[in-house]
């Protein structure tokens, strides 16, 4: 399945106003492989946080009990953090997700004109995702690697390298709680977008919302249908 597909929904009918016809077809936003990256991932970045405040907060700690376990939880996790992105890009079925990951790391006027307030921003035609969205995906992605790379200097440095390990503690603890509160806004901003929480879970979404928040992508998409039908 690629973000080519579009799918018809019941016949259209008529609108309240005028009698003209109500467009109810959707369009692909993610296919399967970017929908159970996205999702393993969330669950492990979750456990990773529950575990990882249980470690370091005291009250937890002594709430939760058997650090041991939580602790080897926390390490297993960390590690297989980027399995289901590497993963997803493996195979046949990356197509969609290396496309998405382009779109991340290439900015134009609408991302910069995102982070505007509302009454100040132009009328430009937005990509699939907005400023904010690609500024988050770009701090996670980065944090997520960051803090792997130091979990495993403070778990499996030799005690030679105490400098290391002092430093990895450090920046370990600060991109912690740093990522507690990018998830954290993430989780109350999707929760506030239901039609975008439900495209991750769908993987589609009505032209109605792309034509209003995404146009430049769907744009994208029609015009590389009428190519292909021809």
């Amino acid at each position: 399945m690629t973000d080519l597909a579009v799918t018809e929904s019941s016949p259209h009918t008529p609108a309240e106003a005028g009698g003209a016809p109500e467009d109810r077809s959707e369009v692909v936003r993610f296919d399967v492989n970017e929908r159970v990256v996205h999702w393993t991932t969330a669950v492990l970045m979750l456990t990773l946080i529950f575990t990882g405040a249980v470690l370091y907060i005291p009250t937890l700690s002594l709430a939760i009990g058997n650090r041991g376990t939580v602790e080897q939880i926390h390490v297993i996790c960390g590690i297989a953090l980027l399995v289901p992105l590497v993963l997803g890009l493996a195979g046949p079925w990356r197509h969609l997700l290396v496309r998405d990951l382009r779109r991340v790391d290439r900015w134009g006027r609408s991302d910069f004109d995102w982070f505007r307030s509302r009454g100040r921003r132009k009328a430009l035609e937005r990509d699939k995702f907005n400023g904010g969205q690609k500024l988050e995906a770009a701090f996670l992605g980065a944090a997520m690697v960051a803090t792997l790379v130091t979990g495993l200097i403070m778990r499996y440095a030799p005690s030679s390298w105490i400098n290391w390990a002092t430093g990895a503690t450090l920046v370990h603890d600060t991109l912690f709680w740093a990522i507690v509160i990018a998830v954290g806004a993430h989780i109350v901003i999707a929760l506030s977008r239901p039609d975008q929480l439900v495209s991750m879970m769908r993987g589609r979404i009505s032209r109605v919302w792309a034509r209003e928040h995404s146009a430049a992508w769907l744009d994208e998409i029609d015009g590389a249908r009428t190519v292909r039908g021809r």
